[in-house]
């Protein structure tokens, strides 16, 4: 009966498009993932001490069977994980000591390629029919490589760094569970209750589009819904913008805004008179007001950020979130994420706060669309702070 558990286990869980908020409702779950998320090292020294026998160097799928089939608690394995983590802790922290210096010293964080996807960037200049000599060709793909590319490449670097280090924050308190490696979709355990759950960190900017939904007006369905939240008929904040806009173009001689992104009209119309500032300046001042009121109603947040996530990385994993926001500008708050005091600061209030019956989290309903193959409702265990400047 437990071999069979730990076959079907591994098997669902080594799957390419594993639901792990389904999975963790499979009897021996807490037991598979403590397991699942050791290094061999780990469960060859573990299964020693519990059988006082040693263990051939083996794969490591054989390894996990035996150490799950073994006479051991789920409490006595998360008590050798706490006990060897400090290990692991430090070898990490040697291996990053000089990070946090870079990341203080970054200076300008872009991305510049959207969608993390070089080859539509790629596709842009190829395609490029205003290109008229091959010097003129030369001149574009030293500015792409120059400017883009190596703003990329930065953003990636960038990214991963504070990763790593926001990481540790979690890792180091005492209602977290460490992995002692790294696995797929987990980046940390939580115990709830009889329950390991596994969840992902997601660390990311709250987005212009969540803005506007919020500005429709975000309403909370029944218990039968399949999303946690319905969209009502307001005005949205682009939707106000675009009013605005269209309403003195004529006048003021300016372009059209067709294809221009939101900021890119918030830039024009703030360099144009008194009046279109005064108009930017109170939708700066309605923004900066609904970032204070998330502050501690960020659940319609988290469930944006499932039902619109991208198709090309869809996945339903318990997050935490840490959302990033200006309040005063309407750029994307990316660069917050290097602000590891305040994330720190939050991230240690919030799991302070969690109580070992409920832990705080929600959980969210929404109905997926973006991608034909996926759609469908959906069901998964979220938290989350916020970042402000």
């Amino acid at each position: 009966m437990k071999e069979k558990a730990f076959e079907n286990l591994y098997k669902k869980f080594e799957k390419k498009e594993t639901d792990l908020y389904v999975l963790q409702g499979e009897r021996y779950f807490s037991r598979f993932i403590l397991i699942r998320s050791q290094g061999k090292e780990h469960l060859i020294e573990l299964i020693k001490e519990t059988t006082g026998k040693s263990v051939d160097k083996g794969r490591l799928d054989s390894l996990y069977k035996k150490l799950f089939l073994l006479d051991i608690s789920e409490e006595e394995i998360i008590n050798y994980i706490n006990k060897k983590y400090p290990e692991v802790r430090d070898s990490r922290k040697n291996q990053e000591k000089h990070l946090p210096k870079i990341i203080e010293e970054f200076g300008e964080v872009r991305c510049g390629v959207r969608n993390d996807n070089l080859n539509d960037t790629a596709k842009d200049l190829v395609r490029d029919k205003s290109i008229t000599s091959k010097d003129l060709l030369e001149e574009k793909v030293d500015d792409l490589l120059k400017n883009t590319i190596k703003g990329y490449i930065l953003w990636q670097y960038y990214n991963q760094v504070t990763n790593d280090l926001i990481e540790h924050i979690f890792n180091d308190h005492d209602k977290v569970i460490p992995t002692l490696r790294k696995i797929k979709y987990v980046d940390f355990l939580v115990k709830i209750g009889d329950q390991i759950i596994p969840f992902d960190l997601k660390i990311t900017h709250i987005s212009d589009d969540y803005y506007d939904l919020y500005g429709k007006g975000l309403t909370r369905s029944t218990e039968d819904s399949d999303d946690d939240y319905g969209i009502g008929d307001g005005q949205s904040e682009i939707e106000k913008i675009k009013v605005f806009y269209k309403s003195i173009k004529k006048e003021r001689e300016l372009p059209n805004y067709g294809g221009l992104k939101k900021i890119e009209i918030i830039n024009i119309l703030n360099l144009v008179d008194d009046e279109t500032k005064d108009f930017i300046e109170q939708v700066r001042v309605e923004r900066s007001e609904i970032v204070e009121k998330l502050g501690d109603k960020l659940r319609s947040v988290e469930w944006w950020n499932y039902k619109y996530q991208g198709e090309r990385l869809f996945k339903n994993n318990n997050r935490f979130f840490v959302f990033l926001a200006y309040k005063n500008s309407f750029e994307d708050a990316r660069p917050l994420k290097g602000d590891l005091i305040s994330i720190k600061n939050k991230v240690v209030d919030k799991l302070n706060s969690l109580s070992q019956d409920d832990m705080g989290f929600h959980k969210i309903k929404y109905y997926y669309q973006k991608d034909k193959g996926l759609e469908g409702g959906y069901e998964v265990i979220s938290t989350s702070v916020l970042v402000t400047d």
